[in-house]
């Protein structure tokens, strides 16, 4: 029998130490009504304006407060809005950096607002680098979060743009209808003239109904002449919109005036991400006009800026990706984790029914098979799966979709990691490749799901086994399938 004192003395042992615990915890005299909503309003009023500078200079007065009291829920804070600033003005890779550190916080964070802040963060950042599927991947969790938060909340942590970013990141993947849906729910939070403006935008290319874009394009004009204390860069999307709708009317003049008014707005709030393509849209304005001086100006202005955007993207992709798959490393690791305690739990169960009940062996016997069936069943059930997962890497390597490499980190989970511990410097391409190999793939195989030459399949296996120190005399694909024994 279990001693019932015993169990007393250590319940009130382990109330003291909750207690400590809770009091340290709630030691800290900030709180989101102190520290969070006046940071996001003043953080936000900046960076719309493009200052920069007294932006990062304000979140880094607040971090130094928040570390002070042990507030981490507002470092993270602070870690999400630096983030943002860094991908404003282009610098990607800092932008993730930050996030990774507003990550490790939020892992013990019970604010719902803030979680939905940072998962919105991290879908525009991939939104930014052509991640468009893990973009949509990130806004839905942080829509899940927003259904958590109180109308006050959603309000302070501008979580109308949860919805907007999610109908932008529809529009990349085609669900149009869908787009409208969410910027109608961003427009009911908040009425700003930049949700109007996007509204207006999918009358303008998709629905085809001027009357219902110039509608919205009037009410975000209305909203800017009415509210206008500082310049921002809502404003100047805004009059890229504009812009547009002109150009779809061919009124050429009119529509150069208004890109160069974003243009003004984007140059002056340093908006890196919309520089080019503003650039572009005014060499399309001067073209309708028939100034070939002026376009090619523009066009060569556009290219310039793309081409160092493009640069800072690719890299940041590269970040992305590591982190996907570190994030399937992370959750393997910890289904090993919860297995073993799991078994641990079980035996030291089946120890202590044996100790106490020992006299009743016909009973220990007969409940021990039946637990043996359970783990036989099991065992059957998690082969199906592997059968499953395999089927459905075939097909994700055929189909040369992107979530391949990620999908086979899971199947796999020791293939990448002990490839990398051979040579730390391969490519994303690399891995596919041995990832592909590892499933069977012949060379033509893989050069038709590739989409290269049969002789340039070829070529890359024998890098690849240049790369990976592979002997000429060994066969590679036996040399993979040795990499699992």
């Amino acid at each position: 029998m279990i001693d019932i004192n015993s169990l007393k003395n250590n319940y009130f042992i382990i109330s003291i130490f909750c207690f400590i615990f809770l009091n340290s915890c709630t030691g800290s005299d900030l709180s989101t009504k102190n520290f969070d909503y006046p940071l996001l309003r003043d953080n936000e009023t900046l960076r719309l304006a493009g200052n920069y500078d007294k932006c990062m200079l304000l979140n880094e007065e607040y971090l130094q407060k928040a570390k002070k009291n042990g507030y981490q829920d507002g470092e993270a804070l602070c870690y999400i809005n630096l983030s943002n600033i860094c991908a404003t003005i282009g610098n990607y890779k800092k932008g993730f950096v930050f996030l990774k550190k507003a990550e490790l916080i939020l892992a013990k964070s019970k604010k719902s607002a803030l979680k939905a802040k940072f998962y919105q963060e991290y879908g525009q950042l991939c939104k930014v680098t052509g991640l468009y599927k893990n973009a949509l991947q990130f806004n839905s969790k942080a829509l899940y979060y927003t259904q958590r938060c109180s109308q006050e909340d959603e309000r302070k942590y501008f979580l109308s743009k949860v919805f907007a970013n999610r109908a932008d990141f529809l529009y990349e993947i085609k669900r149009i209808d869908s787009s409208l849906i969410y910027f109608h729910k961003a427009l009911k939070i908040e009425n700003t003239p930049l949700i109007n403006s996007l509204i207006a935008k999918h009358h303008l290319y998709y629905s085809k109904q001027l009357d219902s874009a110039k509608f919205y394009i009037d009410k975000s004009l209305k909203l800017i002449k009415k509210d206008k204390p500082l310049l921002d860069a809502q404003e100047g999307m805004v009059y890229r919109i504009v812009g547009d709708y002109y150009r779809e009317l061919k009124n050429y003049p009119e529509s150069k005036d208004f890109y160069q008014k974003a243009l003004d707005v984007f140059l002056k709030t340093n908006r890196v991400y919309n520089i080019p393509f503003i650039y572009q849209s005014i060499a399309e304005a001067y073209k309708g006009i028939g100034d070939k001086g002026k376009e090619r100006e523009y066009e060569n202005k556009y290219l310039d800026a793309k081409t160092k955007l493009s640069q800072d993207q690719n890299e940041t992709v590269n970040l992305l990706i590591d982190k996907l798959l570190t994030e399937k490393e992370d959750d393997i690791e910890g289904f090993k984790l919860k297995l073993l305690i799991g078994v641990s739990l079980f035996i030291l169960l089946l120890m202590t029914i044996f100790t106490l009940k020992y006299k009743n062996l016909k009973y220990k016997k007969s409940k021990l098979k039946e637990e043996t069936d359970i783990l036989k069943n099991q065992t059957e059930l998690l082969s199906n799966k592997v059968n499953e997962s395999f089927s459905d890497l075939i097909m994700l390597a055929k189909r040369n979709d992107s979530s391949f490499l990620a999908r086979f980190q899971e199947v796999y989970p020791d293939f990448i990691e002990k490839l990398l511990d051979i040579n730390e410097d391969l490519s994303g391409a690399d891995l596919q490749l041995c990832a592909m190999i590892k499933l069977n793939f012949s060379s033509k195989e893989i050069a038709t799901y590739i989409s290269i030459l049969h002789k340039s399949a070829q070529q890359k296996k024998y890098r690849l086994r240049k790369k990976l120190n592979v002997p000429s005399d060994q066969d590679l694909y036996t040399f993979f399938q040795g990499l699992d024994s």
